[in-house]
């Protein structure tokens, strides 16, 4: 089990019994330079031998997410019967994330998939792991450390293709009006990848949209917070016509704010979903485009680790494609079901049943 000395954090082990450049995915991920391993989503011929240790690290923000992230990498894991997996999911910032990347390096973790949500400044202790034979896989948040040294592949979503999809859709569907993009804590560098990406296509495709505030707004990707946030953008801005996010559970949050406030309300863009957000758009009849699937990134990074530590070449797509999950305009929209969790994420590939354990902490 991975320990981290004098670090308070929720922690959840298990022992396994039975992006890049914009344009879209590469043929293959290329952590190394030998032959292709396997097709991509394919763990079976990447299980090592001799028992292995993996390690998830994952930092801030989302905790729903963290969960079901978490339960994607260990569910992946389980199909190799030597695989011993444990995460660190950290409530103490960023020393917290560092000082669990050491642990599991001195516990003899073999491969280390990290969301550094703290940015550049784990970067030295991601290098260090690197040095003494991990192989780590950057994940989610796009550090821009060098791959080879700091990570053997940092896999993140493609930034560009999300939005373009979202600019394109806001040219088509919405037309004109306000905007504004909420993200994560601040500084986030998920969030400010994204963003960067979503301005540029905005200006692109959909330069009738205005961007107000023209940078993202902090919310922590918590609701509470997104509900102040968007009740004071209304209150300086008046009706907004649609509100993009990097987070979709929390965004319920937003939608309370327009709720509380009377205003009109927008349409949504978002990625990371959840049944809470599914039934808000149901109950309040929200136009909406979602690209989710993140929670999967979890289990492919693990195959990029795997591949690497067998000195194969990785082949998942690098960046990672997000699939759209709902759109309204063209009639694809997820179903309420007010039986599972509102936290669910219907997107991951765990079961239903799975996701309810998961999240009443089974």
């Amino acid at each position: 089990m991975l320990t981290v000395v004098a670090v308070a954090a929720a922690a959840l082990t298990l022992t396994a019994c039975s992006p890049a450049p914009s344009g879209g995915a590469s043929p293959a991920g290329g952590a190394t330079a030998g032959a292709a391993a396997a097709a991509a989503g394919d763990i079976t011929p990447l299980c090592p031998t001799e028992p292995t240790k993996v390690v998830y690290v994952k930092s801030a923000g989302g905790q729903v997410w963290a969960a079901i992230s978490h339960a994607e990498f260990a569910a992946e894991a389980a199909k190799c019967p030597t695989l011993q997996t444990s995460w660190y999911n950290g409530t103490t910032g960023q020393q917290g994330a560092i000082a669990a990347t050491n642990a599991a390096v001195a516990q003899g973790a073999k491969v280390m998939v990290i969301s550094p949500d703290f940015g550049p400044s784990q970067l030295p202790s991601m290098r260090k792991a690197m040095e003494a034979g991990v192989k780590v896989v950057s994940t989610v948040n796009d550090v821009t450390g060098l791959k080879g040294t700091d990570y053997v592949e940092s896999l993140v979503w493609d930034t560009d293709a999300i939005a373009r999809n979202q600019a394109q859709w806001l040219a088509k569907n919405v037309g004109t009006g306000k905007v504004a993009f909420l993200g994560g804590q601040p500084g986030a560098p998920s969030t400010e990848k994204t963003f960067t990406a979503f301005a540029a296509a905005l200006k692109q495709y959909a330069p009738q949209m205005q961007l107000t505030p023209d940078t993202w707004v902090p919310t922590n990707w918590d609701a509470a917070q997104k509900r102040r946030s968007v009740a004071g953008l209304i209150a300086q801005n008046g009706d907004y016509a649609a509100f993009v996010s990097d987070y979709g559970a929390s965004d319920i949050g937003a939608v309370q704010a327009i709720v509380d406030s009377g205003a009109k309300m927008p349409a949504f863009l978002n990625i990371g979903s959840s049944q809470g957000f599914v039934c808000a758009v149901a109950q309040h009849k929200i136009a909406w485009l979602g690209q989710d699937g993140t929670t999967q990134m979890s289990a492919a990074s693990l195959r990029v680790g795997l591949a690497s530590l067998a000195g194969k070449q990785s082949a998942e797509p690098v960046p990672y494609v997000l699939p759209v999950y709902a759109d309204t305009a063209a009639g694809k929209v997820p179903a309420c079901d007010p039986s599972i969790s509102p936290d669910a994420d219907l997107s991951s590939s765990l079961p239903v049943d799975k996701l309810k354990a998961v999240l009443s902490g089974g």
